[in-house]
């Protein structure tokens, strides 16, 4: 177990093996909004052999559990480094090409395993930021599920948007979704690839390629 802070807040991340699920959970949650109020995170990467040694599924095979809250971007990166760095993900040759991270600026559409994604930018006017919001298209599905990246507006009042550093970037989680984690990681890549991810002098952004 480890304690991050943030901006006065404390999220505490656990990383432990679940035997009715056989798989290996990494487990975020926030310590200092009240019960139920997240923000809460998991990553569950399945067990290949449940009755051996720990050997986790490709990455296809893992599913994000986001439900609910609102999560500083610099500790969204810190939990994808600790995962992707820790041995417990089949490392995968993601598609970072512009034709798989450029997002327009009207609706794009993802397809994952029979699955339909759609991602969305706006710049959100009452709350001075560019937003990229993540839902599942399902029309048998009622629930408002969906993520998004809100990147507020240095300058609301004196011209083009200029994103403000990471420090003030997060992500907020409505509903309960249980998504790919394939589909999550893309999201991630093309907001980072879309260039309104700008870190504080000096710092790298956990979640940029690594060689």
């Amino acid at each position: 177990m480890e304690i991050w802070s943030h901006g006065g807040n404390r999220y505490e991340v656990i990383s432990m093996y679940s035997v009715p699920a056989d798989a290996w959970y990494y487990e975020l949650r926030g310590l200092d909004e009240p019960p139920g109020a997240g923000p809460n995170l998991t990553i569950s990467i399945p067990d290949a052999t449940p009755d051996g040694p720990f050997t986790p599924t490709p990455p296809e095979h893992v599913v994000v559990y986001a439900d609910g809250g609102v999560l500083p971007w610099r500790i969204l990166g810190k939990l994808i480094h600790l995962l992707e760095s820790s041995g417990d993900l089949v490392e995968e040759g993601r598609d970072l090409s512009s034709e798989a991270v450029a997002l327009p600026l009207t609706l794009n559409t993802w397809s994952h395993d029979g699955r339909r994604f759609e991602v969305n930018q706006f710049h959100h006017g009452d709350a001075d930021s560019w937003c990229y919001e993540l839902y599942e298209v399902d029309p048998d599905n009622p629930e408002n599920n969906y993520i998004e990246v809100r990147i507020p507006d240095a300058s609301p009042e004196s011209g083009p948007f200029v994103p403000m550093p990471t420090d003030h970037v997060t992500l907020t989680m409505h509903g309960h979704w249980a998504l790919p984690w394939s589909v999550f990681r893309r999201f991630l890549d093309a907001i980072q690839a879309a260039g309104d991810i700008v870190e504080p002098s000096g710092n790298e952004s956990p979640l940029a390629e690594r060689p």
